[in-house]
């Protein structure tokens, strides 16, 4: 007799839960949960603010923690130290599922291989910032000092132990593998951030409510959106506009709040620039208009900060169809960027002359403005969209929690 065929199985992705470590869950932590879940992979997250309106609306579980107090320096490690503890008790108690540990807070990640020995857990690393270098660039330590050194050491452990490590892009992981010794070998997973191109998308500016409202409609807009902070080239921009003074048709926009918005607005007013409007940060619906309301957007990576962190608001510039502005230094991940895909110009950082030679040409050269932003939009549609990123991390994080045989 002809033998009956097995019922066919149901498809079950190589891993079926996750749990997330991360003390804030912006919108990208919050987009890459929700295509983990809409893949049948239940979702938790252990954090102290997520992004969203209403927490019964997400498709994952929130497990409550202790929130980020960024100011004074000492509430921020108060805050980092008791999310760390609720961190280690929430991996005990759910050991047997696989983990995505991120760098924010850093300090999680270092527990990571003491209770992988104890409980048997199995943890993937995500690298945002890279410690302890980004504290040794801010002057909180010494590359010498005894914390430093210890701390590349826990970093070194935890690397080797995790199932596999993630950041974005190729010169943070050349950063992160100068943490270990001479002979070890750990292979990282670069997977850049992202945008919603959904969400952002370009606009002329005639239909733009946000251009009309702010008289941009005829303007050559170049804008900054994003932390007002001392890491940040504000004072490029502000030389800039003084020196494009003599064009009435270029206007500045820089929106955004930080520990240097009073001072910029004192400069601003000192300097009486017309052509440069100071603008609060915009409400999340507002956001696609502002973006998309400008002809070049400035992206800025402070001195000494290469190899240690990529502005997620290249990918934000990228999606609204705008010719990028990158004020960095060079061989970094922002510059590769914007030479890979042809989409703007480089611009040394502290240099006003410079940013300025550079909006000059892009003003009076129309073509090559209109092939820039094209660029971007296509860049972001081909390579860095919502859903080709966050699928990328699907793919690799079932890779790294497949039973060893599947491997």
């Amino acid at each position: 007799m002809p033998q009956t065929p097995p019922t066919p199985q149901p498809h079950r992705p190589a891993f079926d839960s996750l749990l997330m470590i991360n003390q804030v869950v912006g919108p990208l932590a919050r987009e890459l949960m929700e295509h983990l879940s809409a893949c049948g992979i239940r979702c938790r997250a252990l954090t102290g603010w997520v992004d969203a309106r209403e927490r019964a609306d997400l498709p994952f579980e929130v497990l409550k923690a202790k929130p980020l107090v960024k100011r004074p320096a000492w509430k921020r490690l108060w805050s980092w130290g008791l999310f760390t503890a609720q961190a280690k008790l929430a991996a005990i108690r759910l050991r047997r599922t696989p983990m995505l540990v991120t760098t924010n807070p850093p300090w999680p990640m270092l527990a990571m291989p003491m209770l992988k020995r104890l409980t048997g857990l199995r943890y993937v690393l995500l690298v945002y910032d890279i410690y302890p270098d980004v504290m040794e660039q801010m002057g909180l330590c010494r590359h010498d000092s005894l914390l430093a050194r210890l701390w590349r050491r826990w970093s070194r452990k935890a690397m080797l132990k995790a199932e596999g490590v993630i950041t974005l892009g190729p010169h943070m992981a050349a950063t992160l593998r100068r943490h270990l010794r001479e002979g070890e070998d750990v292979a990282i997973e670069t997977i850049p951030n992202w945008a919603d191109t959904d969400f952002i998308r370009p606009l002329d500016k005639a239909d733009n409510p946000f251009a009309r409202e702010h008289g941009l409609t005829d303007k050559f807009v170049v804008a900054y959106s994003g932390a007002l902070g001392a890491t940040h080239d504000i004072d490029s921009i502000i030389a800039a506009a003084e020196m494009l003074n003599d064009l009435p048709d270029v206007q500045f926009l820089i929106i955004g709040e930080g520990t240097r918005r009073a001072e910029i607005e004192a400069l601003v007013a000192k300097r009486n620039l017309p052509n440069l409007k100071l603008l609060p940060f915009q409400p999340l619906e507002r956001v696609p208009y502002s973006l998309a309301a400008a002809d070049c957007l400035i992206v800025c990576l402070g001195e000494g900060y290469e190899g240690l962190s990529v502005p997620s608001k290249t990918y934000y510039a990228l999606a609204a169809g705008a010719a990028v502005l990158a004020i960095s230094p060079k061989d970094t991940e922002l510059t590769d960027l914007v030479e890979q895909f042809a989409c703007g110009l480089h611009v040394p950082p502290r240099s006003g002359p410079a940013l300025a030679e550079a909006i000059r040409r892009l003003r009076s050269d129309g073509q090559l403005l209109a092939n820039f932003k094209a660029a971007s939009r296509k860049a972001a549609e081909e390579h860095f969209s919502r859903k080709i990123v966050t699928e990328r991390y699907r793919r690799y994080l079932a890779e790294c929690f497949a039973p060893p045989a599947d491997r």
